[in-house]
């Protein structure tokens, strides 16, 4: 729950609160959300395909999330329309405040089109935090897989478990895309990186492969996946297949091949 001292739930400091379409979604959306004016104060090149922007706000040190929520950001076009878009929080610094988002360069649309030639000094709207897809505490092991996409959530949840209770597997374009991680005891977070080497992203080939050879855990287990529509849905029946039952897997398409987000930030479904 985020304590925000401005009115309507807004953490942009505005006073004359938020614009009315914003104001509709964040009624719909319930308490644990807040309205935030971001600016950015820095940028980062972390992979060829990978830019680290990190936000501040008024209001932002009372920010409280879960790893894996994301904040639902009003991407500007260049056109002068704006989409809604979801990035993960990838860490936050309560003490700066400052929050970092992990954005894949990938393609020509409007996130990534703003994500390649944001700079600081830059504001953005944002609405959150969002998302039930977090750590089951009740889980012994967690699974995580997916794409490049995946790879901000998979990261900021795998950060805050022991590195020997972690399978995770990654598929990026090439060992330029690898990043690193450090699990909660201080050990690395045991990544399979799976290197796709210019082929397309939704083939899912290697992701499928790897998790029917993965070794699980003994224990009580818990799957989360993220990726393209199709892929996550064949990663899904591939962990029913061995056994995880459904509630043990969390499964969240972040993007369709061959169509863009709808306006609300989701791929379309079939």
């Amino acid at each position: 729950m985020v304590t925000d001292p401005a009115p309507a739930r807004n953490g942009t400091g505005n006073a004359g609160g938020p614009a009315p379409e914003s104001a509709a979604l964040l009624a719909r959306l319930g308490d644990e959300v807040s309205l935030w004016d971001l600016e950015v104060t820095a940028t980062l090149a972390l992979t060829p395909t990978m830019r680290r922007i990190r936000v501040t706000a008024p209001g932002l040190g009372a920010f409280s999330y879960r790893p894996g929520q994301d904040l639902m950001l009003s991407v500007p076009a260049t056109d002068g329309a704006t989409f809604r878009r979801r990035y993960t929080v990838r860490s936050f610094d309560p003490a700066a405040p400052a929050l970092d988002i992990d954005v894949v360069l990938h393609g020509d649309g409007p996130a990534a089109t703003w994500a390649a030639g944001v700079q600081p000094g830059d504001r953005i709207e944002a609405i959150g935090p969002r998302g039930k897809v977090t750590v089951d505490p009740g889980a012994q092991w967690h699974l995580f897989a997916g794409d490049d996409s995946a790879v901000p959530a998979s990261l900021a949840m795998a950060e805050t478990l022991p590195a020997d209770r972690l399978v995770v597997v990654l598929e990026v374009d090439g060992a330029h895309d690898e990043q690193q991680a450090t699990a909660v005891d201080g050990r690395p977070v045991p990544v399979q990186w799976l290197h796709r080497g210019g082929a397309a992203p939704d083939s899912g080939a290697q992701l499928l492969g790897a998790l029917a050879a993965a070794a699980l855990l003994a224990g009580l287990g818990h799957a989360y996946l993220a990726g393209e529509l199709g892929v996550v849905a064949a990663m899904r029946a591939a962990l029913l297949e061995r056994g995880m039952a459904a509630e043990q897997i969390s499964a969240k398409p972040y993007w369709r091949a061959g169509r863009a987000n709808a306006a609300h930030g989701e791929p379309e479904r079939p």
